[in-house]
């Protein structure tokens, strides 16, 4: 009797360990060997277990049977619009005359997959598409939504000024993550288009040069094509940044190989933007060299991310010092004025400030940069 009472014991001990262990959960998407689309939860830890899960399901399962599916319908006024996600509308508002109409509303994603982030203020016109921000809680996104959903600001500059706000996704044409349904696939923000069709030029994942408004070239991902027959035969390329082009009014053509030094050169103008760099160069295949560089116009202050040994003089005569922390943000752009601001959190006055010895972080930010937020 006693043997039994302990097996039981510990089977009852053994499920509430396995109840506990899945206390704590994430969500992810994965595709089965025959690339059915199948969404599934799991522990967050150990990190690395999610991505193992989706190389499991990928090699050792070829479907899995659902007894029954459904999908969501999120109302938008008069008509709805569908998502296999579960998503809780907080907020909405709509509005517009016929041809410029749109909403805006408030969204909790219950269960979004692969990290990506559920709180979000999504807006929609049939002019600009879609275009979503995403916000630390509800409670934040709810208050800017009451604040500011019927004001004229310019959003692009206001929101990211806003607490709680975490960055902010233009979508254009293509339909933010959240409102994907059935199997289709997630490419980073994006949900891949329905009824995209397969072109021998414009294929999915090519880099092409692609006039703007004002008639600039830039390098654009494309991410499919659609035909609509009409009197016309209009061929649309949709665009990895939310824009279509109309392939019969104007020819992207794809990036030679001799023009790859235009990404790098990006990459690194972004580098230097992200306070990573300060300078960087490019050779041209004519010999010639392009030169950017960040020129201060202020006498040199140590800025750079890493750890600083200071001594602060402060008012009436006493003195500290010790090693720290530091890395440049919008609101301490060098050391010194990170050790005023802090000490006068509490209510001490800096007289003078002595750096007498630095360790720059490797890689580190070299200055604030223009993306004071760490969402980007």
């Amino acid at each position: 009797m006693n043997i039994v009472l302990q097996k039981l014991k510990n089977k009852k001990e053994v499920i509430m360990s396995t109840s506990d262990r899945f206390s704590c959960y994430t969500f992810g998407e994965a595709r089965t060997g025959i690339g059915q689309h199948i969404e599934f939860s799991c522990p967050t830890e150990p990190k690395s277990l999610r991505e193992q899960i989706k190389e499991f399901i990928k090699n050792n399962i070829r479907n899995i049977d659902i007894p029954s599916t459904g999908r969501v319908n999120v109302s938008h006024g008069s008509y709805g619009r569908y998502t296999r996600y579960k998503i809780k509308q907080h907020k909405y508002a709509g509005g517009g005359c016929s041809g410029s109409g749109g909403y805006i509303e408030v969204l909790e994603v219950k269960n979004p997959p692969d990290g990506r982030w559920g709180i979000v203020i999504n807006e929609f016109s049939n002019r600009k598409g879609s275009i979503f921000t995403e916000w630390e809680t509800i409670k934040q996104a709810c208050a800017v939504f009451s604040k500011y959903w019927t004001s004229s600001i310019n959003v692009k500059e206001t929101f990211p000024k806003l607490t709680g706000f975490k960055r902010r996704v233009v979508c254009g044409a293509l339909t933010p993550w959240f409102y994907a349904i059935g199997e289709e696939q997630l490419i980073g923000d994006y949900t891949f288009p329905e009824g995209l069709q397969d072109d021998p030029v414009y294929r999915f994942g090519r880099k092409f040069v692609v006039s703007d408004d004002k008639n600039i070239p830039v390098i654009k991902t494309c991410m499919g094509t659609r035909f609509i027959e009409n009197e016309s035969h209009s061929r649309f390329i949709y665009w990895d940044d939310g824009s279509v082009s109309n392939g019969f009014t104007c020819t992207p053509r794809p990036v030679e190989e001799n023009e790859m030094w235009v990404m790098e050169a990006v990459q690194q103008f972004r580098q230097l933007l992200d306070g990573r760099s300060t300078e960087f160069s490019i050779n041209f295949t004519d010999s010639n060299k392009f030169v950017g560089k960040l020129v201060k116009s202020k006498p040199r202050t140590q800025c750079a991310e890493g750890k600083y040994f200071v001594k602060a003089s402060l008012k009436g005569g006493k003195s500290k010092e010790g090693w720290l922390n530091f890395s440049p943000t919008a609101q301490a752009l060098d050391v010194v004025q990170y050790v005023t601001q802090e000490s006068a959190k509490n209510k001490i006055v800096v007289e003078r400030i002595e750096i007498k010895e630095s360790k720059v972080t490797k890689g580190g930010k070299k200055w604030a940069g223009v993306f004071f937020n760490s969402s980007f």
